[in-house]
């Protein structure tokens, strides 16, 4: 039985209207609402807030709902208990045009300033996204950033970090990696028995041939199989749970 049969949905971060000259808005999203001039859907970003992204270098820590609507902060100081994110790199103007929904058709320059394996869900390896600031009118991308997980809990007390063997997550939760929770944790509803690390170079076609994969590579007393398929529908696992 396969208990995954989409791709994991990406939490909405922001999607704003209008709100600079041309209007600027947070993106980074697969699944993002349409919006017009005269629609806004989730937060703003603001004058102040876009200030604050062009001052952002790596290094710089971020919560974990970036660029909210009651803050003109981006980035927040690496000790505060709402750390979530450290941004690992950020490029600005970096010559992209965005799609009207705030995606990047071709993800190949995310995979080149962020690597290969951004967002992918190895196991064992630490959350990874992506996103850009753009220009709503135009479509001009103005930056483009890279954020990795700092270790610190999400607010549905995940710990973000790709499950591996032994370990028990929530496959429903609405994140958008899998990650560990407490194997008492009334929130969990798997726990992987085995996994199969796919090839990277087979990541794109993996999904198609979870199951026989699951029943030739996994050992032990499992009931359920899983394909661990990431924002861009690559596979870099499947898990065997109970």
């Amino acid at each position: 039985m396969n208990l995954i049969s989409e791709t994991p949905i990406r939490r909405l971060l922001a999607l704003g209207g209008v709100v600079l000259a041309g209007g600027v808005a947070l993106s980074g999203c697969s699944l993002l609402a349409d919006a017009s001039n005269d629609e806004t859907s989730g937060t703003e970003v603001s004058s102040e807030q876009y200030d604050a992204v062009a001052d952002a270098k790596a290094g710089d820590c971020l919560p974990e709902e970036m660029l909210v609507e009651d803050s003109p902060n981006f980035a927040v100081d690496c000790s505060d208990p709402t750390a979530f994110w450290t941004l690992t790199a950020i490029e600005a103007d970096p010559g992209l045009t965005a799609e009207a929904d705030g995606s990047l058709a071709d993800p190949t320059p995310i995979y080149d300033l962020c690597g290969e394996s951004v967002a992918a869900q190895v196991p064992g390896a630490t959350w990874s996204d992506w996103n850009l600031v753009y220009d709503q009118t135009t479509f001009e991308v103005n930056y483009l950033f890279c954020v990795e997980a700092l270790g610190n809990p999400s607010a549905l007390g995940t710990t973000p970090t790709v499950p591996d063997v032994g370990e028990c997550f929530n496959s429903t939760a609405a994140e958008f990696q899998y990650g560990v929770l407490a194997c008492d944790s009334p929130d969990v509803d798997s726990e992987v028995v085995d996994v199969f690390e796919v090839d990277p170079a087979m990541w794109a076609t993996a999904e198609a041939d979870a199951e026989s994969m699951a029943m030739g590579e996994c050992e032990g007393d499992w009931t359920y199989y899983s394909a661990a398929v990431d924002q861009f529908g690559r596979t870099a696992a499947i898990y065997c749970t109970n």
